[in-house]
């Protein structure tokens, strides 16, 4: 892997590198300086495609040549401005609009549930309309990748969708798409192989996102059999009205989907059109603050009982240690590997069983990781339990151990899980995390 570019790098006698924003995976994205123009900044993004295959390196090359296309003859108030793209020194560089703020989901740890609707709803009709003038492209342009973290929200706040690594245009007459690609926990079942996604896939991941923000619990894979839980479940604040736009747009048929991303705009617009009615005019509980937490900390709650970090206010658990503050806790695995996979699930239930799917056996785990690994998971190989406040998890006996922050677990003895903890199966890491 190439190493990142030292702050001080002039490239193209023009963008001189500050360092890098973000990124990950195949992609780096610095913050540069506009040597042109004083007090002008852009956020150059470089391709890294220099691990993998090399047909995976090609491939990752077309859809930065693709995703620069594409934004190059975009023009939205909702979208990053596109100034550059060049190759230089054997990288490829895409300079872009550099955006003030913070992606949704940088919002959610401060929150001690979901968001709030009245903000989401506002965001997501902002979203509806970016969306809407994408598909309205001839041919029509299907992002593919909605999620919080692609959705940045400025100081003004105003949304700016960001990422089109993955975005893909519509083919008439194509069957499926030709690479399966997406997130998981946003992505639709059609994204998956099985048909040709059209504009309902991007319809289907702003309902995920909305699931989340509302929630702040992450939606399960489309792909999995059981029925999705109900928002109002998980956070009663939720409307009905709401919560029936979530669920219509996160339908896994398709043809049950709202049809356009106007049609979706309409419904959020009359959701919070009903909202704003039915209660006083108050200041959003997200004051603009929220978007810069260094500068603005969390009022404080009492000090936490087992290691005396200041608490935030309302907390449920204590964000260094993980020692419950009262309230029910709910937590969630989040799958790192080894294929460069993300994704979270939520412990739905206890015990909850982690291992390898065997219909012969009759085993069907809570969390089937042989998809990731066939040789080295056992049926039945750990389990994670519910203890009041706190869950433990248990190697059930497995033939190659479950590890917890790289030291073994003794056999049928339970071990009390802390927030961030990691986990290895086999070659699977998974950190497991609060939700507070």
């Amino acid at each position: 892997m190439l190493p990142p570019l030292p702050p001080g790098t002039i490239l193209r006698n023009r963008y001189r590198i500050e360092g890098v924003i973000g990124g990950g995976g195949m992609a780096l994205v610095y913050r540069v300086a506009d040597l042109t123009a004083v007090g002008c900044f852009w956020a150059l993004k470089e391709l890294r495609a220099t691990s993998g295959s090399l047909e995976e390196q090609e491939q990752a090359r077309q859809q930065f040549r693709r995703e620069a296309d594409l934004l190059t003859h975009l023009s939205h108030p909702y979208l990053p401005k596109v100034a550059d793209y060049f190759d230089e020194g054997g990288r490829s560089y895409l300079a872009m609009e550099f955006i003030q703020g913070h992606s949704l989901d940088k919002l959610l740890p401060a929150a001690n549930g979901g968001l709030p609707e009245a903000d989401v709803l506002t965001w997501m009709v902002q979203v509806s309309q970016v969306l809407a003038y994408l598909h309205q492209q001839q041919p029509p342009i299907i992002f593919r990748d909605l999620k919080p973290h692609n959705v940045m929200l400025t100081p003004a706040r105003t949304i700016k969708l960001i990422d089109f690594g993955i975005a893909r245009t519509y083919k008439v007459g194509k069957k499926k798409d030709t690479l399966p690609m997406g997130s998981e926990n946003y992505a639709p079942p059609e994204q998956w192989g099985r048909e040709q996604t059209d504009a309902r896939a991007d319809i289907y991941a702003l309902g995920a996102t909305m699931y989340h923000l509302l929630t702040n619990t992450p939606p399960p894979m489309s792909f999995l059999p059981d029925p999705l839980p109900q928002p109002r479940l998980i956070n009663p604040l939720i409307s009905p009205e709401t919560e029936q736009v979530i669920l219509k747009a996160m339908s896994k048929d398709r043809q049950a989907r709202y049809p356009t991303a106007r049609d979706l705009e309409m419904a959020l617009g009359n959701c919070l059109a009903r909202l704003k009615a039915a209660s006083a005019p108050a200041p959003s509980p997200l004051a603009p603050s929220v978007l810069s937490p260094a500068l603005s900390p969390a009022p404080s709650g009492v000090p936490c009982p087992a290691c005396g970090q200041a608490t935030r206010l309302g907390a449920r658990f204590c964000g260094r240690c993980g020692a419950p503050l009262g309230g029910p806790v709910s937590a969630m695995l989040e799958v790192l590997g080894p294929v460069g996979s993300a994704w979270q699930i939520v412990l739905s239930k206890t015990p909850f069983l982690i291992g390898r799917r065997s219909p012969a056996d009759g085993v069907f785990p809570d969390l089937d990781l042989s998809f990731y690994d066939s040789q080295f998971i056992s049926r039945r190989h750990a389990e994670i339990s519910r203890m009041g406040n706190q869950f433990a998890v248990t190697d059930l006996a497995s033939a190659n151990r479950t590890f917890v922050n790289g030291t073994p677990l003794s056999p049928r003895v339970p071990r009390i899980l802390h927030n961030g903890d990691r986990v290895l199966i086999g070659r699977v890491h998974l950190v497991f995390r609060l939700v507070g």
